[in-house]
């Protein structure tokens, strides 16, 4: 009798682990999914875009911002000087027109790259989030198991009480 209560007091205490450690991976699942969300909402990656995003995030988050900023006008100023030197980019005849010209290719190059580079973070959360739902798929399929057990550790204790119980002579 004794090991049925014992086998049962463990049981809960690894199911409360369990239902602990699903609760943390749901939380890092859904943090994932916002950083995500974030990314696939805004047209260029900023700090001021990064605040709110959870603290396991948040020096992933201001890394790609900045990384992806610099990256973003550098390949952009790399396609405008391509441009100028395969004769691309027309002279306009106004300087300011023309630098109105080349600040606009500027800000188109910018922008498909930061889509790329948006797109290549977005997938990379996609592999992380397919991860943790593995993760909580497993938790979830060891809970059950665990219940399980448990319940069956409970009944067998029953037995054992009611089997323990004197009946003084009443059957």
């Amino acid at each position: 009798m004794l090991m049925a209560l014992w086998q049962v007091q463990k049981l809960t205490r690894e199911i409360n682990d369990l239902e602990r450690e699903a609760m943390r991976v749901r939380t890092r699942l859904s943090n994932y999914q916002k950083y995500a969300s974030r990314l696939g909402s805004s047209s260029i990656m900023t700090m001021g875009n990064v605040s709110g995003i959870s603290a396991e995030l948040l020096p992933r988050a201001t890394m790609f911002a900045q990384y992806s900023n610099q990256a973003s006008s550098m390949s952009a100023m790399q396609q405008l000087q391509m441009m100028k030197a395969s004769g691309m980019v027309p002279w306009t005849g106004n300087q300011m027109t023309q630098m109105q010209y080349e600040m606009s290719a500027f800000a188109r190059f910018r922008e498909q790259s930061m889509k790329a580079l948006k797109q290549q973070e977005i997938d990379a959360m996609s592999e992380i989030e397919k991860e943790i739902e593995l993760e909580m798929n497993s938790i979830e399929t060891q809970l059950k198991q665990k219940k399980a057990m448990k319940e069956s550790c409970e009944s067998l204790l029953k037995e054992e009480v009611q089997n323990f119980v004197p009946k003084f002579g009443l059957s």
